[in-house]
């Protein structure tokens, strides 16, 4: 049977739940405005990535396709704009773990959806239509890269029509299901986002001081929100700061109560400092908080170890139930069956993981 590796909690593409709210055009700053706010609070504005930032090339691409369109309203130049950036002429090439500003993006023809949805918003802008980002939440969001697991959550652009309504411009094709959540993003948040995503991306290539440095700027411009206190904490513990890590999760808590990455990455600091109870503790708090399996199978060990099957069953459920196709969920209902004394029924198991690990 494969072992499961314990593992940190990183948050990419990432945005924080909130109910929906349309947050006004304040929030929508021209590149003046935004560097003003970002030396009001503190951060110098040569070190930051500008997330909305546009190139005459884009300005007059976006141009030449309204050119013949003046007469229509916003909504349905966005919709022109929308249907021209997913014809085969344009060409955009989705790569999940690349994180570009709206002018890289259009250089390139590259990007995530974070940097393919505000390219959208910057070429609305650039045509005078006031755009803006939205985080959205769907199931199932998490998937295991390497030792990491990632907590995805997605943006879309969002318009508010004349009759108060925010249409939703959705671009990452291989999304289903409903929005559970959705809330607007000010200009300062984006750029958090985009730096919190920098340093997701340079967490996973090792590249720790990098990561720290552009978690340090997120937290500044955003230190009300929860993912990058998560993400700095990840890598000031891959850094071996244990004491800046765990810092770094309890300011997490502090902005998100039960936040379930801060509290699982808790656990695993406590459980390598052998503090097993209060490592039971987080982990069963984060369990009541999340859908993420690993969190879910972590806890579910933690139960086996006590010999309490009902409540290990209990989180492997619920693991299953929203990642069915997860070798790792069924692989730790095998351990599960194997310690009840049912061999018949750890085997299916083991054979169904190992058929999704060959997919």
């Amino acid at each position: 049977m494969r072992a499961v590796k314990a593992v940190a909690l990183v948050w990419v593409v990432p945005l924080l739940l909130a109910s929906c709210a349309h947050t006004g055009s304040a929030d929508r700053l021209s590149p003046s405005e935004w560097e003003r706010e970002l030396e009001r609070r503190g951060v110098d504005p040569a070190a930051v990535v500008h997330p909305f930032s546009t190139s005459p090339d884009m300005e007059r691409w976006v141009e030449d396709l309204l050119r013949t369109h003046v007469g229509d309203g916003g909504l349905g130049k966005l919709r022109i704009l929308q249907a021209a950036l997913f014809s085969a002429d344009f060409d955009f090439a989705y790569d999940t773990q690349l994180t570009l500003t709206a002018a890289e993006a259009f250089a390139s023809r590259r990007g995530n959806c974070l940097s393919f949805t505000s390219m959208f918003v910057a070429m609305a802008r650039s045509a005078g239509i006031p755009t803006f980002l939205m985080s959205v939440r769907r199931e199932p969001e998490v998937d295991r890269d390497g030792d990491l697991v990632v907590v995805n959550r997605h943006v879309v652009a969002g318009y508010h029509g004349a009759s108060s309504e925010v249409h939703v411009f959705d671009f990452y094709v291989t999304t289903t299901g409903p929005y559970i959540q959705r809330r607007t993003i000010d200009d300062v948040t984006a750029t958090a986002m985009f730096h919190t995503n920098l340093g997701g991306d340079a967490i996973r290539r090792g590249e720790l001081e990098d990561a720290v440095r552009h978690l340090g700027i997120a937290t500044a411009l955003a230190p009300d929100w929860a993912p990058g206190w998560v993400n700095l904490g990840v890598a000031h513990y891959r850094q071996g700061d244990t004491e800046r890590a765990f810092a770094d999760y309890q300011r997490a808590l502090e902005v998100e109560p039960g936040n379930p990455s801060a509290l699982g990455n808790m656990a695993y600091i406590y459980r390598d400092q052998g503090r097993d109870h209060e490592a039971e503790v987080a982990l069963r708090a984060a369990a009541q908080e999340t859908t993420n399996p690993f969190t879910l199978i972590a806890m579910a060990d933690a139960e086996m170890a006590r010999g309490r099957w009902g409540a290990a069953s209990r989180h492997l459920r619920k693991a299953r139930w929203w990642y069915s196709t997860e070798p790792e969920v069924h692989l730790a209902m095998a351990r599960l069956a194997q310690r009840r004394g049912r061999p018949a029924e750890a085997d299916r198991h083991l054979r169904r993981a190992a058929d999704l690990e060959r997919r």
